[in-house]
């Protein structure tokens, strides 16, 4: 019975790598997923970062005009118009570094979400490869194990 029924191995190897291959293929998806979310959450820490700097500036650029009021100075005019001038542009570049920065990185987090999935789908393709392999090894073997019957 063994050898009459060996045709039925390849058929159970070929759907044991299809699993193997489909097993991998949900972790890929799952690392895809938190790659996704991994993206997300870095814009979002820069962005509540970004709005503790701003009130930190703002905390800056008052005690910035009192100092100037303090010495004598008119805080909306001349110098400290400047020095405040400059300090907002200063500011805004930060933020503005600081956004894309974080931009950057979800790029990159996402784009190994994308690899990610990509893997998935190949490691989805090769289970269904091993699976199709099987099926026609096994319908080999049939098919030898019934020319041999036919030769004797």
């Amino acid at each position: 019975m063994g050898e009459k029924m060996s045709f039925l191995f390849p058929i159970a190897e070929g759907r044991q790598q299809q699993a193997a291959y489909n097993y991998n293929a949900d972790i890929n998806e799952r690392n895809a997923k938190a790659a996704d979310q991994q993206a997300a959450q870095l814009v979002f820490v820069e962005e509540e970062k970004i709005v503790q700097f701003r009130e930190d500036f703002q905390d800056f650029q008052d005690t910035q005009m009192q100092a100037f009021r303090y010495n004598g100075w008119i805080a909306e005019e001349g110098t400290p118009l400047k020095v405040a001038l400059a300090s907002a542009q200063e500011a805004d570049e930060e933020i503005a570094t600081r956004r894309f920065n974080a931009e950057v990185g979800a790029i990159e987090l996402r784009e190994g979400g994308i690899q990610e999935r990509m893997q998935g789908q190949l490691n989805r393709m090769y289970g269904k490869a091993a699976r199709r392999a099987g099926t026609y090894s096994a319908i080999g073997s049939l098919l030898g194990t019934a020319a041999r019957i036919g030769q004797a």
